[in-house]
């Protein structure tokens, strides 16, 4: 008869360390694949800060965005939009938990060629996913 020992696994615990623009990436990130929103960089003088702050607490991190959001779209919506996609994509990637996501919003967006190129793809795409259903 063989036995079988359980080997314990040797503990080799290690640290993880996020540089400090590991956050700010990703939520730049998150925000510029969101439709209708731009991110905004403040300017002060001659230096041109990011559209992103973090701060670490030891509650969680604390994060503020800067953004314009485009005419034809509710601002509340598309905040929270903001906020729970950022929560999602920096507790999904990294170890941090996010305490709190404030959007600033900075102005409007009056592009309508850009806004209306995005509304005929999704369109486009509705359209042959409707066409799709009724063949099947």
């Amino acid at each position: 008869m063989t036995r079988f020992k359980k080997m314990q696994p040797e503990k080799k615990e290690g640290k993880i360390v996020y540089g400090n623009a590991i956050v700010d990436n990703i939520v730049c990130l998150t925000v510029e694949e969101l439709p209708f929103v731009e991110l905004v960089h403040k300017v002060s003088g001659k230096k041109k800060n990011s559209a992103v702050t973090v701060f670490l607490d030891k509650k969680g991190l604390d994060v503020d965005i800067c953004v314009r959001i485009h005419f034809s779209q509710r601002v509340s919506e598309i905040v929270f939009k903001i906020q729970e996609a950022v929560r999602h994509s920096v507790e999904s990637m990294t170890e941090y938990r996010i305490q709190s996501v404030n959007v600033i919003v900075m102005g409007v967006i009056f592009d309508d060629v850009k806004v209306d190129e995005e509304h005929k793809e999704s369109a486009s795409q509705e359209n042959n996913s409707t066409e799709e259903k009724e063949s099947l």
